[in-house]
């Protein structure tokens, strides 16, 4: 994925916000992230969803594990899509968003038209 391809965050009509690619790691795909005052309603789990996620680095704990992935089940059932150039992008992917930065990982190789 190319540093300063840009997609926008969807649900359903709603735009997120945008994310534009900052580089590619190891897991995932680094980006800022410019949210819309449309992504208010769900700031609240991502920060969950970020908490979580530091909480496990630090904590194997089974029940911190299950409620990670709880929060995880929650984002994946917003169905967001991630539209980039040409009408293609993601509609099955892990999302990270935490303040002015973001990442993500396709769950899918090739982008799909959406």
């Amino acid at each position: 994925m190319k540093p300063g391809a840009v997609y926008t965050l969807e649900r359903g009509a709603e735009v997120l916000g945008t994310l534009t690619v900052a580089g590619a790691g190891p897991f995932a795909i680094d980006a800022s992230f410019d949210p819309t005052p449309a992504f208010d309603p769900y700031r609240v789990l991502f920060d969950e969803d970020a908490r979580y996620a530091h909480l496990i680095v630090h904590d194997d704990d089974p029940a911190l594990l299950e409620q990670a992935g709880a929060i995880q089940e929650s984002l994946l059932a917003l169905n967001l899509v991630l539209r980039g150039d040409g009408n293609t992008g993601y509609r099955t992917f892990l999302i990270s968003i935490e303040g002015a930065g973001a990442s993500f990982r396709p769950l899918t190789p090739e982008e799909e038209p959406l």
